[in-house]
């Protein structure tokens, strides 16, 4: 009588733990500097009633929100939740030989992007993902799910100020995210190899459910991580601010602007607002339209360079600290250039085809 092989079942194998020195030498390097500029321009910023509205609630705010991601991509991959999340997306991950956790993390960032983050960390360090798999996803995750995600607070913001250009503005980003989400899918398909159908078995369906003790005592290893990297860069990233080195990178980025098809009152006005901050610049742009300062076009054009002026750094500001403390700064700030390198390449294919087209 022939007797079946035994089924061995491999549990994925647990990185090692990285020594805390280097991140606690980047934490000390990090709130050492912003100390020192800070005192070299305004001390007073330190006080309680200046730091509490300008840095401590705004940190603890983000990592709240740090918090709640984590514990979601926690749960979702020591319960087996991957497959349940990633049923709706299946289809199209199959199509990018994409894992089932790729589209567990791409169906949540429709809803949260630092919790789809922190799944794709939580899946590359359990090896449920390899390196280029969760980089790829990531930037996947930030096309089409986030444009998706600000869609209802944008539109109501943009739509009532500037009608029917702000619908093309809004549609060209649009049309941009669902370009670098199509493109990068094609792009793992090629890139990475297709994935075989997994069979579990009754060991590992035994295996993948996680006690609520476990999930606490990885969470509590990993939030402590997230926080010795998130806080000191937030508090050096307060204090440049503070010292007026995003107000000059601004200035500077706006003065490139230039173009014969705007007139340079607009050009100024609307960029300069929209890179400073979005409601103030587009009720600027309002005023402009509603003036005759600017065409329908035209308006569409300077939301776009607003836009490309104020991305990368709104994204230094406000993406830097949380990407370095969910990824590491070695995987996360290359990770957030990429990512706004093809938001900002995309948006200018689209909105270049949108005046070819215009005339």
């Amino acid at each position: 009588m022939s007797q079946k092989p035994a089924t061995t079942t491999c549990a994925p194998r647990k990185r090692k733990p990285k020594s805390p020195v280097k991140a606690l030498v980047i934490a000390a390097l990090c709130c050492l500097t912003a100390l020192a500029v800070i005192l070299s321009n305004d001390p007073t910023l330190l006080s309680w009633n200046k730091a509490w509205p300008g840095l401590i609630r705004p940190l603890l705010r983000m990592l709240g929100f740090l918090g709640i991601g984590l514990i979601v991509g926690i749960a979702v991959e020591g319960m087996g939740w991957a497959p349940l999340l990633a049923t709706l997306v299946r289809p199209v991950m199959k199509f990018g030989n994409l894992k089932d956790e790729s589209g567990a993390a791409f169906t949540t960032a429709f809803f949260s992007g630092t919790a789809a983050n922190t799944m794709l960390m939580t899946f590359w360090k359990e090896e449920k993902i390899s390196l280029q798999e969760m980089k790829l996803s990531y930037l996947i995750n930030t096309g089409l799910p986030v444009f998706l995600l600000h869609l209802p607070t944008t539109f109501f913001i943009i739509v009532p100020m500037t009608r029917t250009a702000g619908i093309i503005y809004l549609s060209l980003n649009g049309a941009a995210a669902l370009l670098r989400t199509l493109l990068l899918l094609i792009w793992t398909r090629i890139t990475l190899a297709p994935q075989a159908k997994v069979t579990q078995t009754e060991e590992a369906r035994a295996n993948r459910t996680t006690s609520a003790a476990k999930i606490m005592r990885a969470f509590k290893k990993r939030f402590t991580r997230i926080c010795t990297i998130t806080a000191p860069v937030y508090f050096l990233i307060y204090a440049l601010n503070q010292a007026g080195m995003f107000e000059y990178l601004r200035t500077a980025a706006a003065g490139w602007v230039t173009s014969a098809y705007l007139p340079v009152e607009a050009v100024s006005v609307v960029v300069f607002a929209v890179a400073a901050e979005f409601t103030t610049g587009i009720a600027a742009a309002g005023a402009l339209l509603d003036g005759g300062a600017l065409t329908t076009s035209q308006l569409v054009l300077a939301l776009v360079l607003g836009t490309i002026v104020a991305t990368p750094i709104r994204a230094l500001r406000h993406q830097l600290p949380s990407q370095t403390g969910v990824f590491s700064f070695k995987i996360g700030f290359p990770m957030l250039l990429t990512s706004q390198a093809l938001r900002i390449s995309s948006l200018i294919l689209v909105t270049a085809l949108y005046l070819w087209f215009a005339g």
